[in-house]
């Protein structure tokens, strides 16, 4: 695999001021290991999971490096992550990289965007088709994607794609989606059942989990489509929920291990005790249904 070089690297006193209390887990090699961070991370560490390591941000790159797909997975409402954010794609993104948004629906006018567009031009085109996703969050990552030449590139079904899943007809779904998401094994569906029911504090009736899960999954495959046909000439990066990039129940799930690597932005106290643990809590994992409204964070069926 061939290494890309950046344009720079910032210290590690600016990565850990922007990352506040964030813990970066990177695993990059082989592995069926979960996507959940059980270790006792600190505030601003940045952790190497498969190999148990503390990373400077320049090793991070350096490994971000070999990867021609890369998952960075956040809380979608927390602003530390998208700091995080912004220092990530500033590095890994260069004129042509394709940068997959999960908040970014197939009908947008995405291909009419580029280096030159403003800030109105920008708004104009994508704030009120993507109305259930803070504006004021994800503007500054769609335009610093554009300012370095790189591209934006749909990683959401659209509504109506979700609300006739629901309903069981996935004719409207390319037919390689279709296929990816059903080669998924019953283990990781049930899991994510499992999930989904922990999102709601509830048991699920089975008629509405099946469909649930089919619209994760399916969400899943698109976003692992749109990040492999990105990848066709150089890296690719996805900007997905931390549910989505979890190795054992998302999109890595329907990737090629070997060539992707994930970067899950996780919050944790000053004790190194995450913010995402905890029982029953509609905020314990970033899931998200895109339907109506993606902040709650509960895989919630279609109105």
């Amino acid at each position: 695999m061939p290494v890309h070089n950046r344009r720079h690297r910032p210290g590690t006193s600016t990565l850990r001021r922007a990352a506040g209390v964030m813990t970066l887990g990177l695993s990059l090699v082989l592995s069926t290991q979960a996507g959940a961070v059980t270790d006792t991370p600190k505030p601003g560490e940045i952790l190497d999971l498969s190999r148990q390591e503390t990373l400077s941000p320049d090793e991070l790159y350096r490994r971000l490096d070999r990867a021609q797909l890369i998952l960075i997975g956040e809380q979608h409402d927390n602003p530390r992550h998208h700091a995080v954010e912004s220092l990530l794609l500033g590095e890994l993104v260069r004129p042509g990289t394709a940068v997959v948004f999960e908040m970014l629906g197939p009908d947008l006018p995405l291909a009419d965007l580029g280096v030159t567009s403003s800030k109105q031009e920008l708004s104009t085109a994508l704030e009120a088709g993507t109305g259930g996703w803070d504006w004021d969050s994800y503007a500054p990552l769609y335009r610093l994607t554009l300012e370095q030449g790189g591209k934006l590139v749909s990683g959401n079904l659209s509504r109506e794609q979700i609300n006739a899943l629901y309903q069981g007809d996935e004719t409207g779904l390319p037919e390689a989606e279709t296929s990816s998401r059903g080669a998924i094994s019953a283990a990781v569906r049930e899991r994510l059942g499992e999930e989904i029911e922990q999102q709601h504090c509830e048991p699920v009736p089975e008629e509405r989990l099946g469909p649930m899960v089919d619209i994760q999954l399916a969400r899943d495959a698109r976003m692992a489509a749109q990040l492999k046909q990105g990848a066709d000439r150089q890296p690719a990066v996805l900007v997905a929920g931390g549910f989505h990039v979890r190795k054992d129940l998302g999109v890595p799930q329907q990737l090629d291990a070997a060539d992707s690597a994930v970067v899950l932005l996780v919050s944790v106290r000053d004790s190194g005790r995450s913010l995402a643990a905890g029982s029953c809590s509609r905020h314990r994992l970033p899931i998200t249904s895109g339907l109506p409204r993606p902040s709650r964070r509960a895989i919630t069926a279609p109105k």
